[in-house]
């Protein structure tokens, strides 16, 4: 009988145990579970808080698009209708000289190696001691004839464009 005993209790305490391990790994899972569902909630708490912010940001950089264009075309209004109007405005014109009928100079064939393109017309005039004549002027390009020391017909042609040398062209200059 006191084995019997033993052995009835060695198996409910047996048992015992497994129903109370039981429990608690069901509690453990439960709690597991409510823990990481919360998280979970949070991180898209906070996702749908970022596509929110997102959103806003999108519009208001819609809005800035919108505006930049506006501006563009604005802008790009103006200047169409300066150069229909030919305004002196633009801000490539510079100055191409004062395109008047030219002082009479003479240009030699040194002072025409000295012209580089891309100077200024104040540098050309210094270069040469002054003004040729014009031959031709468009909106912000004017050609100059100079007429040269040499044989008959010597001469120079030099367009300016925004204000520096374009191009130039000899012929007979000594």
């Amino acid at each position: 009988m006191k084995g019997l005993r033993k052995k009835m209790l060695g198996g409910t305490s047996v048992a015992l145990s497994l129903f109370v391990l039981s429990a608690c790994g069901s509690e453990v899972a439960t709690l597991g579970a409510s823990v990481d569902t919360s998280a979970l909630q949070e991180k898209i708490a906070g996702l749908e808080k970022k596509l929110v912010e997102q959103g806003a940001k999108s519009i208001e950089q819609e809005q800035k698009i919108a505006e930049l264009e506006t501006k563009l075309s604005e802008l790009s209004t103006t200047v169409i209708a300066a150069y229909e109007t030919g305004s002196p405005t633009s801000a490539a014109s510079g100055n191409n000289g004062s395109a008047g009928k030219g002082d009479g100079i003479l240009i030699t064939f040194a002072q025409y190696e000295k012209l580089e393109v891309g100077m200024s017309v104040e540098d050309v005039i210094e270069i040469l001691g002054g003004e040729g004549e014009a031959l031709s002027e468009a909106e912000n390009m004017v050609v100059y004839n100079y007429k040269g020391t040499g044989g008959s017909g010597a001469n120079a042609v030099i367009a300016f464009q925004g204000g520096k040398l374009l191009t130039k062209a000899q012929s007979g200059l000594e």
